[in-house]
Parts: C-alpha cells; structure tokens; sequence
C-alpha cells in the first residue's frame, strides 16, 4: 500500500512538472509569434510607403515628360530622380533580402514594383537619349547662328568702311544737292535733280556727271557691292512732244538708265552688279503739295548694298 503511494506521488509529480515545461514553451512560442508579426506589420507599412513613393514617382516622370522643352530643368530632375531611384533600389534589395523571410505574395508584389522600376529606367534612357538629340540640335543651331552673326558683322563693317569711301569721295558734293547716309545696312547716295538733270529732262549735267565717275571710282575698287539706281519724279504730270517719253513712268526710268551709262564709263565695273529702276512719283520724301516738297521728291537714288552671297549660303544649307 506504501508503494502504491509514492507510485501514485511520483507521477502526479511528473505530470506537473511536464505541464509546466508545456506551458513556458508555449509562452516562448507566442511571444516570438508576436515579435514575427510585428516584424510583418512593420514590413508592410513599409512596402505601402514604398509604393506610394512608388506612384509620386510615376507623377514625377509624367512631369518630368511635359518639361522636356526646359532642358535645364529637366536635367536637375533627371539627376534627383536618379537619387531617389537609386535609393528606392537600395531599399528594395534590403526588403528583397527580408522577403525570403516572409509570404510569397509579399514577393510578388515587391518583384512587381521592381519591374515597374526598371520600366522607368527604360523610360528615363530614352527621355535622356531625347535630352541630348535635343542638345545637340541646340548646339548645331547656335553654331549656325555664331555663324550668320560673324557675317553679319563682317557685313555691317564692309557697309561702314564703304560708307567712309563714298563719303570721302563724294565730299566736295555734299551740300551742294547730294547726301550720303547709312541705314538698313546699305549706302544710300542720294542726288537732287538740281545736281543731275534740268526740269523735265534726262540728260546728264556735267557736274551730276563728275559726281557720278567719282562713285565710279569707289565702285571700280569694291567689286563686292551691288549698285541700284532708282529714279524719282513729283507729282506735276510730265508733258513732253518726244514719242519715246509719255509720263513720269518713262522720265524716272530714264534718268535711271541715264546714270547706270555714266556708271558704267568705268570699264571696272562689271555690269551685272548695276540694276536701274523708276518709281514715278510713287515713292515721295516729302507727300506735301508745295514746291519744296516736290523739289525734294525729285531725285536720283544710288543705293549700294554689299553683296550676301556667303549669308545666302549659311541660309540655304539649314
């Protein structure tokens, strides 16, 4: 009966101390149970940040899309959007590294948002491709303008230096019915009738004759300047007995004509470079009805331009 007691103590004493081992296991258990779906949890918050990181990101390139005529800025996006990609890609291979430790699904979703990146990369290479096509396009352009401004400057000093000639050639007539000026980059020699021709005639006047073969001088020297002759009457209606001369039409076109001959007495000058033009009374100084105003209206206009064969050329090949 002694036996049979402490056979029966000793197993209650087994039992309660197998119970109680069963229980701080399962006490272990849990609270590793708690500190994994913690751990989860926190995972969790973190790949929604990231996908809403994710999706301003997306925004950001769609703007950064819309901007691509700012170069300037689109270039400071592109390198902060590489930043933040490259970090983005940091902390998606951390996750990757933790996600072995999690569900499948989790993996799914941080392989999908890796896609979507690397989609991206794609799209920001051929945004960048773009940028420098659009570089370089810029820098052929300016070039090409670099280019027409040194013409153009070369022009504008070729009008100055003959501006100077002229002026100095042509010195002792100023005054005296002539004027030399300077606009829209050509030389403009203008002569009143007083110096070139009487009232209502074509013929040339020995002193408009000696100011012409001066400018024909010049010309002779600087093969590289077209000459336009343009002839100008007032508004009086031109009456005349000769068959040949019907208006101010024929008289503005002859008087033109008449100073292209005394031009061309100087054989250095190629004839090819001179073009002759009337323009009646249509083309007034002076709209006034009064005789200084139709005084002033009668002239003849010499209108020396350099040449823009090299200017033309630079044109044509953009």
């Amino acid at each position: 009966m002694k036996n049979k007691t402490l056979l029966f103590l000793f197993l209650a004493g087994m039992a309660f101390l197998s119970s109680c081992v069963s229980m701080n296991k399962y006490k272990a258990l849990e609270k590793d149970y708690q500190g994994v779906y913690s751990q989860r949890a926190l995972l969790n918050d973190e790949v929604n940040a990231l996908s809403r990181e994710n999706v301003a990101l997306k925004e950001r390139v769609r703007t950064l899309e819309n901007q691509m005529v700012d170069m300037q800025q689109l270039t400071a996006e592109r390198d902060e959007l590489e930043r933040e990609i490259k970090g983005l890609r940091d902390r998606i291979l951390k996750i990757n590294a933790d996600r072995d430790k999690e569900t499948s699904g989790m993996s799914k979703q941080m392989q999908a948002d890796q896609e979507a990146l690397l989609l991206k990369e794609d799209e920001l290479h051929e945004n960048m491709r773009q940028l420098q096509k659009m570089r370089d396009e810029m820098e052929e352009r300016n070039s090409r303008l670099m280019e027409l401004e040194a013409i153009l400057a070369r022009k504008d000093s070729a009008v100055n230096a003959l501006k100077a000639k002229v002026s100095d050639a042509l010195l002792g007539f100023e005054g005296k019915g002539l004027t030399v000026v300077q606009k829209n980059g050509k030389v403009y020699v203008s002569m009143e009738d007083k110096l070139l021709f009487r009232s209502g005639s074509y013929d040339i006047d020995p002193k408009g004759a000696e100011a012409i073969r001066e400018l024909a001088r010049v010309l002779a020297k600087n093969a590289d300047i077209n000459v336009m002759i343009e002839g100008h009457t007032d508004d009086l209606p031109y009456r005349s007995s000769s068959a040949d001369m019907k208006d101010n039409w024929d008289l503005s076109v002859k008087r033109a004509t008449t100073v292209v001959r005394t031009l061309l007495q100087n054989k250095d000058i190629d004839p090819k470079r001179v073009i002759a033009s009337g323009h009646s009374e249509y083309v007034p100084l002076d709209p006034e009805k009064t005789a200084a105003a139709r005084q002033k209206n009668r002239r003849t206009e010499i209108i020396l331009t350099p040449k823009l064969d090299e200017l033309l050329s630079v044109l044509e090949s953009n």
